[in-house]
C-alpha cells in the first residue's frame, strides 16, 4: 500500500485577540490581549476561545469574511450575551517567528 504525504500550507499570518468591550465579564479588562496560535491560551476562557478560534483560524490563512471591520480586524463577541466583545486582528507572520505554524 502505498502512501501520500499530504503538505500543509503553512500561515501566513499570526492573530491577536484583544478586548474592546469588557461588558459584563468578570475574567478580562479592556485591552487584555492574547495570541491564539491553535491552542487555548493561557487566561483565556474556553467558551471565549470557542468563539474566537473559528475567524481566527480563518484570518490566519489569509481569509476574507464578510464581518471584517477592515482588511485585518474584525469584531466578535463572547457566547455570553452581555460578555466581552472581542477585536481579532491579523498581521504578518515575520522569518524568524518559532510559534507553530498551524
Amino acid at each position: 500500500m502505498r502512501r501520500s504525504i499530504v503538505k500543509c500550507k503553512s500561515s501566513s499570518f499570526k492573530v491577536f485577540a484583544t478586548v474592546v468591550k469588557k461588558g459584563s465579564c468578570n475574567y478580562y479588562k479592556e485591552g487584555d490581549t492574547f495570541p491564539l496560535t491553535g491552542f487555548t491560551p493561557k487566561g483565556l476562557c474556553d467558551s471565549a476561545y470557542a468563539v474566537l478560534s473559528r475567524d481566527a483560524l480563518a484570518l490566519r490563512y489569509g481569509a476574507k469574511l464578510p464581518w471584517q471591520t477592515s482588511e485585518h480586524t474584525l469584531l466578535t463577541h463572547c457566547p455570553d450575551p452581555t460578555g466581552a466583545v472581542w477585536e481579532l486582528k491579523r498581521v504578518p507572520r515575520e522569518t524568524t517567528d518559532t510559534e507553530p505554524m498551524h
